[in-house]
């Protein structure tokens, strides 16, 4: 492969597959960003990958020391051994003549001097961190420019990746991006608690398809790690044909026989009426033949669903050990929702897991506060679960009635293939649980409501509630002869 067409990887997880390969080779990229996005480490990060390939590597510092540089790299764990590196942050100021400005003479001879270091080493990766500290030399649109086509035509002639690191503000003047053959924008927005949100996304990028939009970006001990964007067009594998048991011969008939691989299943309810319970159910018999289930906690600890478990006689424990069952507690403040989609998306492609729990969907939305694309995003996440053959299964918790407070304005219906209600009903003076399938897309299901309770083994499913009327409404009228319920 010809060195203009060669693809070479960044060394940042996740960008690979957000560019469909790597950066190519010989050309001249644009890394902008306010300050504290991750551009130098981003820099880094190209440059050690490197030169773990052997790879002659370059980094020129324009705004930070070499010693900088040095604790930079060590607060992530990494050595720079093999990494040449030349610093113009100390170079001599020249003297004015009459002639010349003597910020133009200082722009030309830092340019002079990378280019002198460039045809000396010949690098095949190289970063100059940062260009605004080149863009103080210069006022002048077309004087800055020529010299920026001078770093390009040094790259092309010795087929050098470049990455050029700038600050996306100031004049647009100055900013000389058609010489750039890609640009990656970095951001980061703070939220009002909690640590803030970074993505990145391509304005421009030439000769090759990439991902488009916003992808959520994490900066850590390590380095930056960058989680692409599902694409809906990924989603094209057949999902396999058969019905999942819930382990409760009563839910399943009112499912129509159980749920069928591939699809969502939405279960809502007001807090406290056992979504969680009635989700575990599925998990735990999942489990018991041999599949692998991934449960995802918002609203509850790990150990608080183990106990909870335990106290209904669930054999969580073994499940765990043998390694069927995942348990997995989300911090919605913590992991941002492109993170999470790309770690369900590892757990069917790469663990082959047959069912995932997310418990609640109210807690996965608190991770896009105030993002109006929430239900796209979640819509794209479902349609691949299904493509792959998954169950996914997505409780929403409701207002209750002690609490009537609007919801969130989610459309479970649109999002899932089956919806399962539960709810509240006052009966004989007692709070009772009623049980129903709204919706089911594949399949025939039972249109009945049934009482349900809590007991040993999970969800304990009786008759229809054939002899009421007005369950719905929570105050229904008992038409039938005295017995017992539940």
């Amino acid at each position: 492969m010809s060195t203009s067409t060669a693809l070479i990887p960044s060394g940042v997880p996740g960008l690979d597959d957000v560019l469909k390969g790597g950066l190519r080779s010989g050309h001249l990229y644009f890394i902008e960003g306010s300050p504290g996005t991750g551009k130098t480490t981003f820099g880094l990060q190209f440059l050690l990958e490197g030169v773990r390939r052997g790879e002659r590597c370059l980094l020129i510092t324009l705004a930070e020391s070499p010693a900088e540089v040095a604790v930079i790299a060590d607060s992530h764990g990494w050595s720079i051994d093999g990494l040449q590196m030349r610093d113009l942050v100390s170079s001599e100021e020249m003297h004015s003549t009459a002639l010349f400005d003597l910020t133009e003479i200082a722009l030309d001879e830092r340019v002079q001097t990378a280019l002198a270091e460039m045809d000396d080493l010949k690098p095949q990766r190289l970063v100059l961190d940062t260009l605004a500290a080149l863009r103080v030399y210069s006022d002048q649109s077309s004087f800055f420019r020529r010299h920026i086509e001078l770093f390009r035509s040094k790259a092309v002639e010795l087929g050098t990746t470049l990455l050029v690191t700038d600050e996306a503000s100031g004049p647009v003047e100055l900013h000389p991006r058609s010489l750039a053959w890609g640009i990656i924008r970095m951001e980061q927005r703070l939220n009002d608690y909690g640590p803030g949100r970074r993505w990145l996304w391509l304005p421009k990028l030439r000769g090759q398809p990439y991902v488009g939009g916003f992808h959520d970006m994490r900066i850590e001990t390590g380095g930056l790690s960058v989680f692409p964007r599902l694409e809906a067009d990924r989603s094209c594998s057949q999902s396999p044909n058969g019905l999942i048991s819930s382990g409760s011969a009563e839910l399943d008939a009112l499912l129509g026989g159980g749920l069928e691989r591939g699809t969502s299943v939405g279960v809502i309810g007001p807090p406290g009426c056992g979504k969680s319970t009635l989700v575990s159910s599925f998990a735990m018999a999942a489990a018991e033949r041999g599949e692998r289930v991934a449960l995802y906690a918002f609203d509850e600890s790990l150990t608080t669903f183990r106990k909870r478990a335990l106290s209904q006689g669930l054999a969580i424990d073994s499940a765990l050990a043998s390694d069927l069952l995942k348990l997995r507690q989300i911090n919605p403040g913590q992991v941002a929702p492109g993170e999470l989609a790309c770690e369900l998306v590892a757990e069917v492609d790469h663990y082959k897991t047959q069912i995932i729990i997310i418990d609640s969907l109210n807690g996965y939305l608190q991770a896009m506060p105030n993002d109006p694309s929430i239900s796209l995003q979640v819509h794209d996440l479902l349609s691949y679960l299904s493509a792959q053959g998954a169950l996914t299964l997505i409780t929403l918790a409701q207002p209750s009635p002690w609490n009537r407070q609007e919801g969130i304005a989610v459309d479970l219906s649109y999002l899932t293939d089956t919806v399962i209600a539960q709810r509240y009903f006052e009966a004989a003076g007692a709070i009772r649980y009623a049980l129903s399938v709204m919706k089911k897309r594949y399949g025939d299901h039972e249109r009945t409501i049934r009482e349900y309770k809590i007991g040993t083994g999970g969800v304990i499913v009786g008759e229809p509630l054939s002899e009421f009327r007005g369950v719905l409404t929570g105050l229904p009228e008992y038409l039938g002869e005295d017995k017992p319920l539940l």
